[in-house]
C-alpha cells in the first residue's frame, strides 16, 4: 500500500476524531437540522474556495453523463451528508460521545454487508476481513469500559440514530466509488451543495435558526465542523476512496476513537489506561494486516488495498 494512502487515512482519522468534541459544544444549543445545514453550507463554501484557488484543471462531466451524474450526487448527498449529519447531531443529544464513536465504528461492518449484497463483482480478501475484525475488537476495548457504566442511561433511539448514520456512510461509500473520474474538490462540492439545498429550507421551517445565539467558542466549533470536518475532510476522503477502495477507506472509523483518546490526553490532561494502550495497539495491528503480502483467498469483494 502506498505511504500516501496511510497519510490520508491518518489525516482523515485525526480530523474526524475531534468532531465529537466540537459537536458536544454546540449540539444542545443548535438543533440537529440547523447544525447539519451549517456544516453542509460551510463545507460547500470551503470547497468552492479551494476550487477557485486550484489550477482550474478539474475534469468536467461529459454532457451525455451530466444528468446521470447529478442523480448520483443527489443520492450521495443524502447518504453522506443529509442523513448522517442530522442523525449524529440528533443522536448525540441522547447518548454520550463515546457511545457515538463506537457505533460509528460499525461502518466497516455495514460496508462489508452492503458490498456483498450490491457489488458482487468486488472481492473482499481475508486480510481485509481480519483487519476489520481486529479493528472492531480494538475499538470495543477502547470504548467498552465506559459503556457498561452508562448503558442504563442511554437512549435506544440515540443508539439507533448513530447506527443509522453508520449505515448511511457505508452506503455512500459504494456510490462514491462508482462515480466517474472527476476532481475530488468538484465532486464533493457538488455533494455538499445539494445537501445544503435540501437542509437549509428544512432548518428554516423546523428550527427557526434566527433565534439561536452562540458563544464565541460555539461559533468557532461550527466553523471548524463545516470548513474542516465537512469540507476539507470530504475532499481527502474522496481521494482516499478512489485510491484504495471502500473497505480500506472505511478503516478511518477505527482511528476516530484512537485520536479522540490522544487529543484528550494531550489537551485535557486525561490519562491512558492499560486497556486504552491495548486497544491502540490492536487498531494499529488492524491497519498493518493490510500490508501482509502473499497469496490470499478471496471472500467476495475486490479490495482496493
Amino acid at each position: 500500500m502506498n505511504l500516501i494512502n496511510y497519510v490520508l487515512l491518518l489525516a482523515i482519522g485525526l480530523i474526524w476524531g475531534s468532531q465529537f468534541f466540537f459537536v458536544e459544544w454546540v449540539v444542545h444549543t443548535i438543533p440537529p437540522v440547523t447544525l447539519a445545514a451549517s456544516k453542509a453550507l460551510l463545507g460547500t463554501i470551503m470547497l468552492v474556495i479551494i476550487q477557485i484557488l486550484s489550477s482550474g484543471r478539474e475534469k468536467k462531466e461529459r454532457k451525455e453523463e451530466h444528468k446521470k451524474i447529478w442523480v448520483a450526487y443527489f443520492w450521495i448527498a443524502l447518504l453522506e451528508a443529509v442523513i448522517p449529519f442530522f442523525l449524529i447531531g440528533w443522536g448525540q443529544q441522547r447518548i454520550i460521545s463515546s457511545i457515538s464513536a463506537i457505533l460509528i465504528g460499525t461502518t466497516p461492518i455495514f460496508t462489508i454487508i452492503l458490498v456483498r449484497l450490491f457489488v458482487p463483482d468486488e472481492k473482499l480478501n481475508i486480510k481485509n476481513l481480519f483487519s476489520i475484525i481486529i479493528g472492531f475488537i480494538g475499538l470495543s476495548i477502547l470504548i467498552g469500559p465506559g459503556i457498561t457504566s452508562v448503558s442504563l442511561h442511554n437512549s435506544l433511539l440515540g443508539d439507533a440514530a448513530i447506527l443509522g448514520a453508520a449505515l448511511s456512510f457505508a452506503a455512500s461509500l459504494i456510490l462514491i466509488k462508482r462515480l466517474p473520474p472527476i476532481s475530488s474538490v468538484l465532486a464533493m462540492r457538488n455533494v455538499l451543495f445539494i445537501a445544503t439545498i435540501i437542509l437549509i429550507p428544512l432548518s428554516l421551517i423546523f428550527d427557526a435558526p434566527w433565534t439561536i445565539r452562540l458563544t464565541l467558542q460555539q461559533t468557532i466549533a461550527v466553523i471548524v465542523l463545516g470548513t474542516v470536518q465537512a469540507g476539507i475532510v470530504y475532499m481527502l476522503y474522496y481521494i482516499l476512496i478512489n485510491r484504495t477502495g471502500a473497505t480500506f477507506a472505511s478503516l478511518t472509523n477505527y482511528l476516530v476513537p484512537l485520536f479522540g483518546v490522544i487529543l484528550g490526553t494531550v489537551f485535557l490532561d486525561e490519562h491512558l489506561k492499560w486497556s486504552d494502550i491495548a486497544a491502540l495497539l490492536l487498531i494499529l495491528i488492524s491497519l498493518g494486516v493490510n500490508e501482509i503480502k502473499g497469496r490470499e483467498k478471496e471472500v467476495g469483494l475486490k479490495g482496493g488495498c
